[in-house]
């Protein structure tokens, strides 16, 4: 009932500014960042216009729409290798698995312990929110993973709809604004590889090499400051 109340309040006042003609969908943003071991802030590109930056499985908004968020999660996200090659496929996790590799675990941790602010036209809207809102480790992953097969350990280890918290006040990020999205980590994180090996003897491994925050909400369709 609550999300039926903002989605008729947020759209009753789009009409009430002139703007009648935008549409609120349920929408995602997925935006991303590799690792690199020289910095302690990542500047997240917001729009989809920004296409240097751009990464293949982005979720960007569109210079003409707004985007109300109403829930934030932080994630490191990995390649998946098979036998020395790139699978394609991409996993999130919620936490430095220490229960598969210390060493290579530590070279994550710090990303659980960053500061996470949002400003729009240098207005800031969100600041010192702890990425640590989102660090979450389910107790089947307490345990080292090969005993699993590989099928089950790749979905086990992906955390994709865990790990997101409520915002409260709704923030607005605009396609017609200047959108800064900063994390500030206390140090430096590195890329980091796990080794698996399932219940066949088949030997994988995922390298984590990016940094992601993801937004669920509301995408306002022809909402940016400069449609009618």
């Amino acid at each position: 009932m609550a999300s039926r109340i903002n989605f008729k309040t947020i759209l009753a006042k789009y009409q009430n500014v002139g703007k009648g003609n935008v549409r609120l969908t349920q929408s995602t943003l997925f935006l991303s960042k590799p690792i690199s071991p020289t910095t302690t802030v990542y500047n997240f590109d917001v729009l989809e216009s920004q296409t240097q930056t751009l990464q293949a499985d982005e979720i960007r908004l569109n210079l003409n729409d707004e985007y109300i968020i109403t829930q934030i999660g932080f994630y490191l996200q990995g390649k998946v290798f098979s036998r020395g090659l790139d699978t394609g496929k991409r996993v999130l996790t919620t936490y430095a698995p220490y229960q598969s590799d210390f060493a290579e675990a530590n070279k994550l941790s710090s990303f659980y312990d960053g500061a996470f602010q949002i400003a729009v036209n240098n207005i800031v809207y969100l600041d010192k929110y702890d990425t640590r809102k989102s660090m979450y480790t389910p107790i089947t992953n307490s345990q080292p993973l090969n005993a699993l097969t590989a099928a089950a350990t790749l979905d086990s280890i992906d955390f994709s709809k865990n790990g997101l918290n409520d915002t409260e006040p709704l923030l607005t990020l605009s396609g017609a604004k200047k959108n800064t999205l900063t994390l500030t980590l206390p140090s430096s994180v590195d890329i980091a590889s796990f080794t698996y090996t399932d219940n066949n003897g088949n030997v994988y491994s995922i390298q984590y090499d990016r940094v992601c925050v993801k937004f669920l909400g509301l995408n306002a369709q022809n909402g940016a400051s400069f449609q009618k």
